[in-house]
Order: structure tokens, then sequence, then C-alpha cells
């Protein structure tokens, strides 16, 4: 009969933690997921940045059309990685400074920046101007490096 009244015990004990563990398990997964989103668009970013930087060096053709919609990609995927940035999500596998969520305005800034630069170069790319091209590309890259150097980890 103890050895029953014990059993109870530890299955109330062990149910009560098993509904406490699922709230901290999905936290995790959230964070977790955070991260995997913002790197993923920020390496699809990166990839199409680097096919432009190409271009502008002379690596391949200049062909407005097809700069054009690479740089469209660019732009829309300036929009993305912003919502990974969720509280918590400072931990983890990421190269995130914690200085993002203690500057939120400034941070915030630059992904504007970023985001209002990747839409000019649409726009010059669709002019088929190679010299603007250039030039903007050059100062859309500048506001990357800029923030990479404020708040990414190296």
């Amino acid at each position: 009969m103890m050895l029953r009244a014990f059993d109870k015990r530890w299955v109330l004990v062990l149910l009560a933690a098993g509904m406490l563990i699922p709230p901290a398990l999905a936290q995790d997964r959230r964070t977790e997921q955070a991260i995997k989103h913002r790197r993923a668009a920020f390496t699809l970013m990166a990839t199409y940045v680097n096919r432009l930087v190409q271009t502008a060096e002379g690596q391949r053709p200049f062909d407005a059309r097809l700069t054009t919609a690479d740089a469209r990609v660019v732009a829309q995927l300036s929009q993305l990685p912003w919502e990974g940035f969720i509280e918590g999500s400072e931990r983890g596998d990421t190269r995130a400074r914690e200085d993002i969520w203690l500057d939120d305005d400034k941070f915030k800034a630059y992904a504007a920046d970023l985001q209002r630069q990747s839409l000019t170069l649409v726009t010059v790319t669709e002019a088929g101007d190679l010299k603007r091209f250039k030039a903007t590309l050059v100062e859309m890259r500048n506001t990357c490096s800029a923030c990479h150097k404020a708040y990414r980890k190296d």
C-alpha cells in the first residue's frame, strides 16, 4: 500500500514536470527557427549580391534584364531577415552581437537603408546604366558592411 501512494505522487510530479517542459521547448524551437530564418535570408541575399558584384567587376556580362532580375531578388530578400531578430535569439548558433537588441533604432535604420538602396538598385539596373549600377551597388554594400561591423561577431 505504501508503495502505491509513493508511485502516485511520483506520477503526479512527473506529469506536472511534463506540463512545464513543452513551453520551454517551444521557446527554444521558436528561437532556433528565428535564427535559421535570418541566416537563410542572409545567405540567399549574399548569393545574389555576389552575382551583382561579379557583374560590376566584369566577371559576368552586364545584361540589364538579368541584372535587374538579380537586383529584384535582393530587394525582396532585404525584407526578410529582420523578423528573425526576436527576443532571446541573441543566444544560440548566431553571429549577431547583443548590441542589436540594445540599439534597436540604429539596427532598424540599417535595415531600412538596405531596403531603400536595394530598391534604388532595381531602378538603376532597369535603366541599364552600368556606371550608376556600380555606384549604387557600392553604396548598398557599404551599408551592409557598416551593419556587419556594428552588429556581427566575426
